[in-house]
């Protein structure tokens, strides 16, 4: 689809003035006459409406669907009422229906249809009959013909269960286990008896992490007796054999949700349907400092989505995709796993190799205020730099075990903070010296750290996608980084799963996880619940200067055939200025900002860097330090095996 060139629109701040049109017979649909409201952006319209429940329903959204666009709105009902404002003019199937993350999420659905045009007012009033809500499971995949179960009748209590929590729950859902289904997707496995439960719990305590043979296994083997692991083996066999029927937790509770943040918030989708033979698994959003564009990764489609947000127009870069991370550079050009590096204009992209082989399995990246680009390497424990000015990659061997840098960012200092995938830490990186420092966040091993980043004050903020115990949920911590000591903050959604944190200009933490945007006041210790339109994780967030919150529903797509999306919160409606995509200079994400140089022209070749890490020996004695002696395993001395309490099978 071709991109219409429009400067960005851009509405002065006032307070909206929005007649109430509601009518006394529920189920009853119309449109209203076209109506001036001066408030809203220009070519766009409203609709609000009442919604008749019974209480014991729980609290419902509306969501209106354009057809013409596939774009979608979602508002909470509150106080029977509710009210979407800035539609794109169009066909609309406008839903009732229960909300993401609290127990009525599958209640049947209830829709109206209606036509919406440029500066009108729809109407549409809605009834939902019955006060049963039926039973739904916890976390943010679905689950189709699963039975649903308490956690004590899946996961009877026992000692074993606790050395489960212990070991497991720090890397794994809660859900993998009872869901006996084989899929391409997450949240399957491979239906197992004891022999291949004892087999995987091995490989995680004392092979190799992700295949790579000079690494060290998933957690420290030692943590694990030879007692506990043979009643560990015995417990997944006998309630996770292959023959068990396919079962998810069941949801007993529910956040505690604000009325009046919800009368004010809406969520827009610019979504990309599934196709026939392909799903859309979208990840991590980012914004075009060119254009106010977003750019999307979708690793289903292997595509790059370009959505312009002022238009709703998208493009899909095809084969251009497939892994998670992406970055927008200065000009606009796009820098994505692999690496490779595309000019969306010309569709032309290089890709950058080391010349002895040595991968670039990139999982995250950031640009710091030189115009630099820092890539963390999970699979192989590597932490790379592209510098801009000599257009090559370099790399360093992490000197931390088990650290597996993942996400990545760069404090206000431009010091690199990564984190650790399997280590229950985060670290960081000073560029100046070299020196790598580690800020141990949990005493519990494993602890999965998915993302980390820093407030105005660089102090840094990291939540726990895993954790042990998973009925506490998971949590938000804040580390200081000149004394390392680092304070909890629970998030209070049971088996949830956190993945990324971002904070905006007024210090406030917002925390994707499990069908949730939640925003944490460090001020007051507050915490706000945004519940999202659809069943899913949320990998990344991404906040403008104007307060919105982006985002992609991962596995909405690939798991419930729900299709990809570039979706936004507007934590207050009435103050949307745009809906172009520009970071805050203040955002430690938007290093870029301070970098005032070209960018590197896309020529369509291939680039080879030197493949000597710039810190050799350096992961090799901290082995050493450690106890366990790398051993030579291939020519050259580039493998090695590691012995001791992580020792290979």
């Amino acid at each position: 689809m071709a991109f219409c060139t429009i400067p960005e629109v851009r509405r002065p701040l006032r307070p909206r003035q929005f007649p109430w049109l509601f009518r006394a017979p529920v189920l009853a649909l119309f449109a209203a006459a076209p109506l001036a409201f001066s408030a809203a952006l220009p070519g766009t319209g409203d609709l609000s409406g009442r919604a008749s429940a019974s209480p014991a329903l729980g609290q419902l959204t509306v969501y209106a669907f354009n057809t013409d666009r596939s774009v979608g709105y979602m508002v909470y009902v509150v106080d029977g009422h509710y009210r979407a404002v800035d539609l794109f003019p169009g066909h609309y199937k406008v839903s009732l229906r229960g909300t993401s993350g609290q127990l009525n999420m599958d209640l049947p659905v209830v829709t109206r249809e209606v036509d919406l045009k440029v500066g009108q007012h729809a109407a549409a009033d809605f009834t939902m009959a019955g006060t049963t809500v039926p039973p739904t499971y916890v976390g943010g995949l679905p689950y189709p013909n699963t039975k649903i179960e308490p956690f004590d009748t899946i996961y009877p209590p026992s000692h074993a269960r606790d050395t489960m929590e212990r070991i497991c729950f720090g890397c794994h859902t809660i859900e993998l286990y009872p869901y006996n289904v084989v899929r391409d997707y997450p949240g399957g496995r491979a239906p197992h008896d004891r022999d291949g439960w004892a087999i995987t719990v091995d490989r995680m305590a004392h092979g190799h992490a992700f295949n790579d043979p000079v690494k060290p296994s998933y957690f420290n083997g030692d943590l694990l007796s030879e007692h506990d692991f043979n009643e560990l083996v015995d417990y997944l066999a006998s309630n996770f054999g292959p023959d068990s029927v396919p079962r998810s937790v069941k949801q007993q509770t529910e956040p505690k949700l604000d009325k009046a943040a919800l009368a004010k918030a809406e969520f827009v989708e610019y979504r990309f349907l599934n196709k026939p033979d392909e799903n859309r698994f979208t990840h991590t959003i980012d914004f075009d400092p060119t254009n106010g564009h977003v750019f999307v990764m979708d690793r289903g489609e292997a595509s790059i989505v370009e959505v312009n947000p002022q238009t709703g127009e998208r493009k899909d870069h095809i084969g251009q995709g497939g892994g998670e991370y992406l970055q927008v550079d200065v000009d606009g050009t796009v820098w994505f796993g692999g690496l490779r590096h595309l000019d969306p204009k010309t569709g032309l992209y290089d890709v950058y190799k080391l010349d002895n082989g040595h991968p670039l399995p990139i999982s995250s990246m950031v640009f710091d205020s030189n115009g630099d680009l820092w890539l963390s390497e999970l699979a192989s424990g590597g932490l790379a730099k592209w510098d801009r000015a000599t257009n090559t990659v370099s790399w360093w061997d992490v000197p931390i075990l088990r650290s597996r840098p993942y996400g990545i960012t760069v404090d206000h200092d431009d010091n690199v903070w990564f984190a650790g995938y399997h280590n229950s830490a985060i670290s960081r990186f000073d560029r100046q010296t070299g020196k790598f420092s580690n800020y141990p966040i949990t005493t519990d091993a494993p602890t999965n750290i998915r993302r980390t980043n820093a407030d105005s004050k660089n102090f840094m903020w990291a939540a726990t996608w895993g954790r042990p115990h998973p009925e506490r949920g998971g949590s938000v911590f804040r580390i200081d980084p000149v004394s390392g000591k680092s304070v909890e903050y629970p998030l209070g959604i049971p088996y949830s799963n956190p993945y990324d944190s971002d904070v905006d200009d007024a210090d406030h933490v917002w925390i994707a996880t499990d069908n949730h945007v939640v925003m944490f006041d460090p001020a007051t210790e507050h915490v706000t619940y945004y519940p999202v339109p659809e069943r899913t994780d949320l990998p990344k967030l991404s906040i403008t200067r104007d307060g919105a919150i982006w985002f992609s529903p991962r596995n909405a797509g690939q798991s419930g055939g729900y299709g990809g999306s570039a979706s936004v919160l507007y934590p207050d409606k009435d103050r949307i200025r745009t809906f172009a995509a520009y970071y805050s200079e203040k955002s430690e994400r938007n290093r870029r900002a301070r970098f005032k140089g070209p960018g590197v022209p896309v020529t369509g070749r291939t680039i080879v860097s030197p493949g000597a890490p710039q810190n050799p020996g350096e992961y090799e004695a901290m082995l050493k330090t450690a106890g366990l002696a790398p051993v030579d395993a291939s020519a050259g001395g580039s493998s090695r095996v590691i012995k001791g309490g992580a020792s290979a099978e």
